[in-house]
């Protein structure tokens, strides 16, 4: 448990991750996964408790003497947090002001006092205004927003205060789930390339060009694809990139790696099929570039003239 970190988050009075645990039962084993985590009761002893796992949440019953409506029920199922602060109560009768979540991995219902949850002003290399601190203390989900980590890496999140983390997290799918909402307020249609659950909808190909299983994989994480063979309006062959943009809520291309620059072998074609460009090679080929082409291909296509047809690339 050190080597995985799982001890490191106990120590810090949060859970480990699912392991298996194998309690007795009338001196037979059964093994049962479960989380981890330490509990100081109140003479000063330490004791792991185990957290197994829940079919479901059980948000029908009362929890620590408060019971949830419809809409607080609706709410916790789709975030995995209460998104406001709740009064409790404690073991001896008195009211604790806390947050409320469900352990995604469990579907146990957890719960930590305000008290005991620090709010930091920055997260990762992100400075949060002192509104936006203010609105994570009182449980609520801050809309989307770029934040860029200690590795310098950036990403588009929702932030919320966890009660199974007890401190601030990044929500899973909320910022797709965020946009879906806008869309419905706005009268428009939640996009069709995106599932119901607000993950990007899998393809199989692209411009009927089959995609391999790893092309496949890689899109639906979001992350930029690059396809060959891909034809433009003119019929001639591409290397494009593919990814999904999260603002438009489809697919985009582009012959533009966002990770590198335009691809090598369809710079010229790009810059003369596609956006009208011309240079000494080109300018008196009449005919669409092919893939890899960067001069006319013969004698008899160099003889064409014709005045070009756009600015200098």
């Amino acid at each position: 448990m050190e080597k995985s970190g799982d001890l490191k988050e106990m120590l810090y009075n949060r859970k480990s991750k699912i392991v298996t645990v194998t309690p007795t039962f009338a001196g037979e084993k059964f093994p049962i996964d479960a989380r981890l985590s330490f509990r100081t009761d109140p003479d000063g002893s330490v004791k792991l408790v185990p957290h197994f796992i829940h079919r479901e949440a059980r948000l029908d019953q009362d929890f620590m003497g408060y019971k949830f409506s419809k809409d607080e029920k609706a709410v916790l199922r789709e975030t995995g947090n209460l998104g406001k602060v709740v009064e409790l109560t404690g073991r001896n009768g008195e009211k604790v002001p806390s947050y409320v979540s469900i352990d995604r991995y469990t579907n146990e219902l957890v719960s930590v006092p305000v008290k005991d949850v620090f709010v930091r002003n920055t997260v990762g290399q992100t400075k949060l205004t002192d509104a936006e601190v203010a609105q994570l203390k009182q449980g609520m989900a801050l809309p989307p927003k770029e934040i860029t980590d200690k590795n310098g890496k950036t990403y588009n999140v929702v932030l919320q205060v966890s009660a199974d983390r007890k401190g601030v997290e990044f929500v899973p799918d909320s910022g797709r789930r965020h946009e879906q909402r806008e869309q419905q307020t706005q009268g428009q249609k939640p996009s069709s390339w995106i599932t119901v659950d607000g993950r990007i909808k899998p393809l199989s190909k692209w411009c009927k060009v089959p995609m391999t299983q790893q092309q496949q994989a890689d899109y639906a994480a979001g992350k930029v694809v690059e396809l060959t063979n891909i034809p433009d309006k003119n019929g001639k062959l591409n290397t494009v990139y593919l990814q999904f943009n999260p603002e438009k809520q489809r697919p985009t291309t582009s012959l533009n790696d966002p990770r590198v620059t335009v691809a090598e072998e369809s710079r010229t074609q790009k810059a003369v099929n596609t956006d009208g460009l011309t240079n000494e090679a080109t300018k008196h080929v009449a005919e669409p570039l092919q893939k890899y082409q960067t001069a006319p291909k013969n004698e008899a296509q160099q003889q064409q003239q014709r005045k070009p047809k756009g600015p200098k690339m």
